[in-house]
Parts: structure tokens; C-alpha cells; sequence
């Protein structure tokens, strides 16, 4: 993986929270290859524009966009989650060298 994501991409993450790869691990195991490469996508998606692009995994999967109670969901997990009081926000379009970060609060699954 560290192969393929050196590469120059571009490649959209959506990159789950510690708490939710523990809570995966422990429920279906290893945190694998196959579990990552279905959280990324080719080319830079800014989380404006999740809505209106083709959300391809490295996989061969697609992610499912919808919008629910004000939220942008990919499959079961919001992007970027809002949170109040003692939670902090989850970031959306943290920039890196080849591509963009969108952090969720599960890991996305369908394979």
C-alpha cells in the first residue's frame, strides 16, 4: 500500500478515526489492504464536489454519495462530521502532496 500511495497520485482518502479502525478490528478483524484501498480514490475530490463525481475505490468499488439531515454521507459514514461540545470536528480537504483527506467516522465497507 505505502507503494501505492507514494506514488504521485492524485488519490482522495477518506480516512477513518482511530476509534473507528479499533472498533472495526475488533468487530471483523485486521485493518487489511482490502479495507484500505476501498476508503481511496483516484483523483483529487474536494468535499464540494462529492456529490457530482464518480467515487471510484482503488478497489474497483464505488462509493454511494447521499445527503441526509444536513450531512454529506459516503456509504454508512458522514464526511467531515460536525460535532459540538467536548468532540472536535472531523477535517474535510486537508491538502497533501498527492491528493486530499476527508476524515469518517466509520470504516466504509462493501466488499
Amino acid at each position: 500500500m505505502d507503494k501505492t500511495l507514494g506514488e504521485a497520485g492524485p488519490f482522495t482518502v477518506f480516512a477513518p478515526t482511530d476509534t473507528a479502525i479499533v472498533a472495526y478490528e475488533k468487530a471483523r478483524g485486521h485493518f487489511d489492504e482490502k479495507a484500505i484501498k476501498y476508503c481511496i480514490c483516484k483523483g483529487t475530490i474536494a468535499s464540494s464536489a462529492i456529490s457530482s463525481t464518480p467515487l471510484e475505490t482503488l478497489s474497483g468499488h464505488t462509493l454511494a454519495y447521499s445527503r441526509k439531515f444536513r450531512k454529506d454521507f459516503v456509504n454508512d459514514s458522514i464526511v467531515g462530521e460536525k460535532t459540538f461540545g467536548a468532540f472536535s470536528d472531523f477535517p474535510t480537504d486537508v491538502a497533501c502532496d498527492n491528493g486530499v483527506i476527508h476524515s469518517i467516522g466509520i470504516v466504509l465497507e462493501g466488499f
